[in-house]
């Protein structure tokens, strides 16, 4: 029931959108940018069990491995939800600078975990 609110709220922010685009193009993506944002906080709001069961997990299990897929998971997202704005408003080269930043972002928080993969596999080799 909640994916078809969602979806009825993109299809009226889209055609809303659509009707405003060419005499009023900066409403159109303020509506946009709105109904957007709506939709972000209802799959906040939903993915909240999911979040709370991680951080048991990174209770239980020993080391950084759960909180760093955490950050790189909220890097991944806001930087594919900025990316989309910015491409939304026509700026696809801001669009493509925020993809990579938020690859190496990621890749930066990343590391430790890389690391420490590495480090037990060495270990089990010899």
């Amino acid at each position: 029931m909640l994916l078809c609110k969602l979806a009825a709220l993109t299809f009226v922010a889209a055609v809303l959108s659509l009707a405003l685009k060419k005499e009023q193009p900066a409403y159109a993506f303020l509506v946009s940018v709105c109904a957007a944002a709506g939709a972000m906080a209802v799959v906040v709001q939903q993915i909240e069990p999911v979040m709370d069961w991680l951080r048991t997990l990174n209770g239980i299990f020993p080391g950084q491995g759960i909180s760093c897929l955490l950050r790189v998971l909220g890097i991944a997202i806001i930087a594919q939800l900025a990316s989309d704005i910015c491409r939304e408003a026509g700026l696809t080269a801001a669009a493509t600078a925020v993809e990579l930043g938020g690859r190496v972002l990621a890749l930066l928080q990343a590391l430790p975990l890389l690391q420490e993969l590495l480090a037990s596999y060495a270990g089990y080799l010899q």
